[in-house]
């Protein structure tokens, strides 16, 4: 019983992401299996329109860190998928617990749009 609930209470370790486009890759693929990293890329250009070797620069950089993982031309495992690590995973639940806790930076407004822009 023990074992099974530091297991349950023991933190993914995670790894300190500052900058914007990594935090959205690490968005993108949260908890799914991405078949290439290439499609990935492709996606995240289209979407974002952030340069495909800006891309491939944070991909290689984050799977450095241990954050992702991903075939790459040199590596013998052609077929592998994008995903997260553990710590990736960490990281992933991190930024969404943090943006949770954030408050909001505007609030919607409970004055109907005829009273607030004088069409009443």
């Amino acid at each position: 019983m023990r074992a099974i609930y530091r297991e349950y209470t023991e933190q993914k370790p995670v790894a300190v992401v500052k900058r914007r486009k990594e935090q959205i890759i690490i968005a993108e693929i949260g908890f799914e299996e991405i078949a290439t990293a290439t499609s990935f890329v492709e996606y995240v250009y289209e979407k974002y329109g952030f340069s495909r070797s800006c891309i491939w620069y944070n991909l290689k950089k984050l799977k450095h860190r241990g954050v992702l993982d991903f075939a790459e031309k040199s590596e013998s495992e052609v077929y592998k998928p994008l995903y997260l690590t553990d710590v990736g995973v960490g990281t992933l639940r991190a930024m969404l617990s943090h943006s949770a806790a954030a408050p909001v930076a505007a609030q919607p407004s409970r004055v109907a749009p005829q009273i607030r822009y004088g069409l009443a």
